[in-house]
């Protein structure tokens, strides 16, 4: 039955392997771009929200991992198996043929000598295709042994693009975030430019009746220029940053991209941490674990299947595995540690602010009423927007702590953190 069922699927390979070349052509899919880089002539705007949404569907990198992923899973080991089964039927077939003709020659021949040569060739003969015949047998179980590690493979393959994307999407995030940020740097750096074009200009009118000297004018013009530069520097960095996002949304280089402004993080987003419950799922989710336990399966595997006999190996891949997860908990409660920081870092910029707009808005009234000068106006006007700065920058910090802890409870961790 094996024999014919051999047979059988070897006729089905040839046919495949006759099936004229435009049939071949025809089953392919029309050849398409692997990218989402299309020409964007429109800006295009991204929301923090559904950023990972618009990485995952348009990042040629996760598209490709996607493809990776597929093409393991239509990997079909049976294929190679039916070679061997319709090599080795061959082979016994022949195996077959050659002693039953010899058999068969051996009528009518009363030579002692020939008659024993003749025995002896069908002795080798029968010897090489019991020998054949035990392999044939052994391939059932080989088979199922390939199906096996293939299933390991295509799960071990889903996993690493899988944390591959997840990478991304992070990296994408705290781009967004650092983009944001050095907008609103770049917002303040301008504003100051423009306070410092307006007191270099009434400086000028000063120097001119002799209010003001040529020393103190100089210096607010090479503060400003410095201010300048430092400006022109940002904002070469934060362009570089932008095309960074473009292309990790799959957008093609030099793409306009505007984003929304950054979201809070919640009070009930802070009342739903819960270290211990968030650690354990941390652990389960971690890429770098798993990694390290499936190394220890491997190994394990290779030293009871007589691959290695390296008992060392497998220990030290266990040592390995509990490493990795001791790292993975330091690190995890490193994060946590961090975000309790930026919490109590968010409440006393907040407080801060709170205070430095009350105070402001009664040097405000203070000043219109001619009751302070202009320059205690203008300290509490500097102190204010400091606050402002302050808060604005803690409210960031929080933001990035919150998401890599949220990306950490996913099993997503990067070297930075």
């Amino acid at each position: 039955m094996k024999r014919a069922a051999a047979a059988g699927l070897c006729a089905a390979l040839l046919c495949g392997m006759c099936a004229p070349a435009y049939a071949a052509d025809a089953a392919k899919p029309a050849q398409t771009t692997t990218t989402a880089q299309t020409e964007v002539k429109a800006p295009v705007k991204l929301t923090f929200d559904t950023l990972e949404k618009t990485v995952r569907e348009g990042n040629v990198s996760i598209r490709s991992y996607q493809q990776t992923v597929e093409s393991a899973e239509k990997t079909d080991v049976s294929d190679q198996y039916i070679n061997k089964y319709f090599n080795l039927s061959q082979q016994i077939d022949a195996y077959d043929r050659q002693i039953s003709e010899l058999k068969k020659s051996r009528d009518g021949i009363t030579d002692t000598e020939l008659l024993k040569s003749i025995n002896a060739q069908i002795n080798v003969l029968q010897a090489q295709r019991e020998s054949l015949y035990r392999q044939y047998n052994d391939l059932d179980d080989d088979e199922d042994d390939a199906k096996d590690e293939q299933k390991k493979t295509v799960d071990s393959t889903r996993r690493q693009m899988q944390n591959n994307a997840d990478t991304i999407c992070m990296s994408a995030e705290n781009n967004y975030i650092s983009l944001a940020s050095m907008q609103y740097s770049l917002a303040q750096t301008e504003r100051s430019l423009q306070q410092l074009d307006r007191t270099i200009a009434q400086t000028k009118k000063q120097v001119a009746l002799g209010i003001a000297t040529r020393n103190t004018l100089s210096g607010l013009q090479s503060q400003r220029e410095l201010l300048a530069a430092q400006q022109k520097s940002a904002q070469t960095s934060a362009d570089s940053l932008r095309n960074t996002l473009a292309i990790q949304c799959g957008y093609p280089t030099g793409t306009e991209i505007t984003i929304e402004a950054l979201p809070g993080v919640t009070n009930e987003q802070l009342a739903a941490v819960d270290y211990e419950k968030d650690l354990a799922s941390a652990l389960e989710n971690s890429y770098s674990i798993w990694s390290a336990g499936d190394s220890v399966r491997k190994a394990s595997d290779d030293y009871e299947n007589d691959v290695t006999n390296n008992l060392h190996a497998y220990e030290a891949a266990k040592i390995q595995r509990d490493a990795t997860e001791e790292s993975v908990k330091s690190s995890f409660r490193k994060l946590y540690k961090t975000m309790q920081e930026k919490v109590t870092a968010m409440t006393a910029a907040q407080g801060d602010l709170t205070q430095a707009q009350k105070t402001f808005a009664v040097s405000e009234l203070q000043y219109k009423r001619g009751m302070i000068s202009r320059l205690k106006y203008e300290e509490a006007q500097d102190t204010y927007m400091t606050a402002q700065e302050t808060a604005e920058n803690a409210r960031t910090d929080l933001l990035t702590a919150y998401n890599n802890y949220e990306w950490a409870t996913r099993g997503v961790m990067s070297s930075a953190n």
